[in-house]
């Protein structure tokens, strides 16, 4: 744990040794071993070349020991409850403490380990194809015929104070699932339940408190993960591509009716300024897993195959940013909150969702052709300064030598236009962070002026 309170652990695994971010550390131990068996398999990120051949596309995660002390941990704590003494207190000293791991990997499976679905292991994810396990049926007659009772499976409990019924009742898919068996939706219910602990928890690490006006709301105390939060965790969970970008997660992400706001009201919650409650959160996954498709036709398939192969493995697992963590702090918030109308306009009057191929929000070229308008190129943000800003926002990786500052291709969402524009502000004025504020509120009413 570092002095700023976020957790970074060291997994260890056939010689090498590798760093894993943890945020605030309240992922559960089994998360760390979930992640190991995906990147450490022949496809994934910790896997370097020369030792491709023979691995499996990813392992099976076992055991999880303490390093060097080799005692076995429970599965199932915190990572943060390592750190804690017998009084259940986390001990106050200077300077990091660390905690060490080693991964039990297998190439086949063993008795003691539970099912490979429970696992997630991509290769042998199961379907819950007519949603079995998710109802029983009973028939009995009767003086009028034969009636079929359908039993809906018992919820899983409570977890956080969130209960499934609660979190479930609300969703609605319906425009997802027209033409399809009510079994199917049924299915998506079950494939739900198996992980609702671990997805409340993922909802928890990126969730805040809701904010109005740019800022918490003392007499409001739920939790919502905001735009910029949803990009993180779409980043991390490896969701969007070159094919599939952040703009398009974010419209798939909400109902159609959500999709744009309506009326001139300064705070809407169309698709400019979303947030997800937990139901938004659950509900957004569903239609997530649904635009990503993965190559299957029945939707409780396709989330099945995007929480076990996607999100269970890498989900709180963000990488650093310091420039990104200011964007979310709230006196940034703030500017661009009251900024939020014009941003909205500019934003709004550069999308064309008709368009077949290309960017269907502002381009790279555009933006710079915008900054060009408003005298914002100059020596310290030129043009090539702005497409390194641009590629490092994106949610997905791209080379910088396959794109030019002409580049009419990656389109980018409102929240990450507003992150573009902060570190323009850093890359051209290198101002402190105190003094960050004021110059994005200059820099932007400089920019509307010129561009609307």
């Amino acid at each position: 744990r570092r002095a700023d309170g976020r957790m970074r652990v060291q997994v260890f695994h056939d010689g090498d040794t590798f760093p894993l971010q943890c945020g605030s550390g309240m992922q559960r131990v089994s998360w760390i071993g979930r992640v190991a068996a995906q990147r450490l398999g022949s496809g994934g990120a910790w896997c370097p070349p020369d030792k491709e051949v023979g691995r499996p596309k990813e392992f099976i995660p076992g055991r999880i020991f303490a390093h060097p002390s080799n005692e076995e941990l429970d599965a199932e704590a915190t990572i943060a409850s390592l750190l804690e003494g017998e009084d259940g207190e986390r001990p106050q000293g200077e300077g990091e403490e660390e905690l060490h791991f080693r991964i039990e990997l297998l190439d086949h499976p063993a008795s003691a380990l539970p099912s490979l679905a429970a696992r997630g292991s991509e290769d042998s994810v199961v379907p819950p194809k007519n949603a079995k396990a998710a109802v029983s049926f009973q028939v009995r007659d009767t003086p009028d015929g034969r009636v079929v009772t359908r039993t809906p499976a018992p919820p899983p409990d409570a977890h956080n104070g969130y209960e499934f019924p609660a979190v479930i009742k609300d969703i609605d898919i319906s425009d997802l699932c027209h033409g399809q068996d009510q079994m199917i939706v049924a299915a998506v219910d079950n494939v739900l339940s198996n992980s609702f602990p671990a997805l409340v928890d993922i909802f928890l690490h990126y969730a805040s408190p809701r904010q109005v006006g740019g800022v918490e709301n003392p007499d409001d105390d739920s939790l919502a993960v905001s735009m910029k939060s949803m990009a993180t965790f779409v980043r991390t969970c490896r969701l969007s591509s070159e094919s599939c970008s952040f703009f398009e997660i974010q419209r798939s992400s909400v109902r159609p009716s959500l999709l744009l706001p309506t009326g001139d009201e300064e705070y809407s919650l169309g698709v400019y300024d979303a947030d997800y409650g937990v139901t938004e959160f659950f509900e957004a996954l569903i239609r997530i897993a649904n635009v990503r498709n993965f190559g299957l036709s029945a939707i409780c398939d396709q989330v099945n195959r995007l929480i076990h192969t996607q999100i269970l493995p890498y989900a709180t697992g963000d990488d650093e940013d310091r420039i990104r963590d200011l964007t979310q702090k709230s006196q940034i918030q703030v500017v661009f909150f009251h900024q939020r109308n014009g941003l909205r306009k500019f934003f709004s009057k550069r999308m064309r969702l008709e368009k077949p191929t290309g960017a269907r929000s502002i381009s790279l070229s555009e933006f710079i052709s915008c900054l060009k308008s408003s005298d914002q190129i100059d020596e310290e943000l030129t043009p090539a300064a702005v497409k390194e800003i641009w590629l490092a926002t994106l949610s997905f990786d791209v080379l910088p030598d396959t794109v030019t500052e002409n580049d009419n291709t990656f389109e980018v969402s409102l929240s990450e236009l507003e992150e573009i524009i902060t570190r323009c502000v850093l890359q051209k004025s290198k101002v402190s962070e105190d003094q960050l504020p004021a110059q994005c509120d200059l820099f932007i009413k400089r920019f509307l002026r010129a561009n609307l």
